[in-house]
């Protein structure tokens, strides 16, 4: 009998790698204008100031939804659902605060120094618990946020953290607003999916560095104006000068911090929303130094020279140039990845909150 010997077969070839999930950009989509939102804005004022501040809670829920309703992200529109008497609650609460501040100011200082710090102490729980209800109120396609973080947590990133930058002057300011912004992203959660932060304080020192440098440059600058100023001419000469040389000093320090604030607070805005995340889903942020700076003084000017009645156009302009410059490039399939987080939100079921979350935003 002859046997044959059959070769090995040949492996199956490996499975190659799924190709990547397609990403698709959404910008949102800001439709509102000034002259609609002006005749909101002074109906909110006017009712306001008659009901001596009562009305303001309904003048807040009244001006969020009408930006929430006019900004629309992937061809959905956001909602805000917060309830006017739960807003009033927190407003009655903080009026009673401030009164009482003003009171023992001049009649109680121990009081009031006392009142002084447990406002301060309690602060970082006051934005955790405003973080919570601002969050649960806004709602994407259906989908409400969550802010779950502890109160109690927040008192490293809050009040600690502002301690050690006291006390090392500055030096530490961008570690402290990155465990900020780690705090606060971190925190959230759209239906049930989480949001993830991956920044590194290498990202911050840069533009800490470079505000730094402006700093020093505009108080050299503003030494050296008030050395140039104070030489030679008479008393009446001498008057004159002093006050123009006082007036381009305050011009050059508070334009200086203006800017190098301003400054700070892009920067770090842009490194926040980029080193954020949902799921696969990733955001952009660009906004500019000069356009936010050219916003910011233009509508103050605007404000001033109108007495106020350019509010609304204002924060229109604002709300207008956010939009422009934020970005949501998701992968996949936005809609499966909504029904997805909608799916998983209903198997957790509704969460508990404390008492003091039960509805009270603080205005914070």
């Amino acid at each position: 009998m002859e046997y044959r010997i059959w070769p090995d077969a040949e492996p199956a070839p490996a499975p190659s790698n799924p190709p990547p999930l397609p990403e698709r950009r959404h910008r949102p989509v800001f439709s509102g204008t000034a002259g609609e939102y002006f005749g909101i804005w002074i109906v909110n004022v006017v009712l306001s100031i008659l009901t001596l501040g009562i009305y303001s809670a309904w003048a807040k829920v009244r001006t969020e939804r009408y930006f929430y309703s006019n900004t629309r992200l992937a061809g959905a529109a956001f909602e805000y659902i917060a309830d006017p008497i739960a807003i009033l609650k927190g407003r009655l609460i903080a009026y009673a605060v401030v009164i009482a501040l003003v009171v023992s100011s001049k009649f109680m200082p121990l009081l009031y120094l006392l009142l002084i710090m447990a406002v301060g102490l309690l602060m970082p729980a006051l934005r955790v618990w405003s973080l919570r209800f601002q969050a649960r109120n806004s709602v994407w396609r259906g989908l409400s946020f969550r802010f779950d973080q502890p109160a109690g947590d927040a008192y490293m990133p809050f009040f600690m953290w502002n301690i050690i930058t006291f006390i090392t002057a500055t030096l530490l300011y961008p570690m402290a607003s990155l465990a900020k912004q780690q705090f606060v992203v971190e925190g959230h959660r759209f239906g049930a999916k989480r949001f993830s932060f991956k920044g590194d304080s290498g990202q911050y020192y840069p533009a800490y560095f470079a505000a730094l440098g402006l700093g020093v440059l505009c108080f050299v600058v503003a030494v050296v104006v008030i050395g140039v100023g104070s030489i030679g001419g008479d008393a009446k000469e001498g008057s004159t000068r002093f006050a123009f040389v006082m007036l381009l000093f305050m011009l050059i320090f508070y334009g200086g911090m203006f800017f190098i604030m301003t400054y700070l607070r892009v920067r770090y805005t842009n490194l926040m929303w980029q080193n954020s995340s949902l799921v696969l889903n990733r955001f952009e942020s660009t906004l500019r130094v000069r356009d936010v700076c050219w916003i910011y003084f233009s509508n103050i000017v605007a404000i001033l020279c109108t007495l106020g009645l350019a509010v609304p156009w204002a924060m229109i302009r604002l709300a207008r140039y956010r939009a422009e410059h934020f970005t949501l490039v998701a992968t996949g399939d936005l809609d499966e990845f909504v029904a997805a987080s909608e799916m998983s939100a209903g198997a957790t079921g509704a969460e508990l909150v404390d008492a003091l979350d039960a509805g009270f935003d603080f205005g914070i």
